[in-house]
């Protein structure tokens, strides 16, 4: 009887742990939240790893802005999110963050839920990681996105806050060369270079690149 007694117990502990982390079915979210509404996704669309988006957490937001606060003698980025791109991406979309830095982003908005609605301001603490793309593999290839760059003539107050989109591409890899066509020359795959894109801010800094591995596969 009580050998019985103690398995009965035990199987009470043990399905009481199993519930306690989400249970053996049905949904749970098992993330801790760092703000006021839902998790943190950063690169969300798996081609863009410097940004994020702040999910809503069920919440209707409205009116948000966000801010990533720039490293010592950096460059700000602030922008207000129109309330239809809060609804595209289920909050609040965080774009030009650092790369192998932990970011400091600050957001505000209104928060709506069950007929009551409050202005929110928070900060929130998310690391980007390091720039990563394909290799080349030639010798003239010293960086991911370029060798070195240099500020040679600081911007103005006026256009402190421009952003540069650098549209260009890199050497063909390894990957992507062992083919042979039949005719003697043409098609696209003789132009299968890697692409190279990103958005420098006047302080010479990436603060967005695509990483294109989902979409061009070699």
């Amino acid at each position: 009887m009580k050998k019985t007694l103690s398995c009965v117990a035990l199987a009470s502990v043990l399905c009481s742990s199993a519930f306690a982390i989400g249970g053996p079915s049905g949904a749970k979210l098992d993330y801790a939240i760092t703000g006021a509404i839902g998790e943190v996704v950063v690169n969300p669309y798996d081609t863009a790893p410097l940004t994020a988006v702040i999910k809503n957490g069920g919440y209707t937001l409205s009116n948000a802005k966000v801010t990533i606060v720039p490293k010592q003698g950096g460059q700000v980025i602030s922008y207000k999110v129109a309330d239809k791109h809060l609804r595209t991406h289920g909050g609040i979309p965080v774009f030009g963050m650092y790369p192998d830095y932990q970011n400091t982003v600050e957001v505000e908005y209104d928060k709506s839920y069950k007929g009551k609605t409050e202005h929110i301001k928070e900060s929130y603490k998310i690391y980007a990681p390091a720039i990563y793309l394909e290799s080349a593999g030639t010798p003239n290839q010293k960086g991911a996105l370029f060798d070195k760059i240099e500020v040679t003539k600081p911007a103005s107050a006026k256009f402190a806050n421009r952003l540069y989109y650098v549209n260009n591409f890199v050497n063909k890899t390894g990957k992507g060369t062992k083919v042979v066509w039949n005719n003697p020359a043409g098609g696209a795959i003789e132009w299968n270079y890697s692409p190279n894109n990103f958005i420098l801010d006047t302080k010479g800094e990436v603060r967005w690149y695509l990483e294109p591995s989902k979409i061009y596969d070699l």
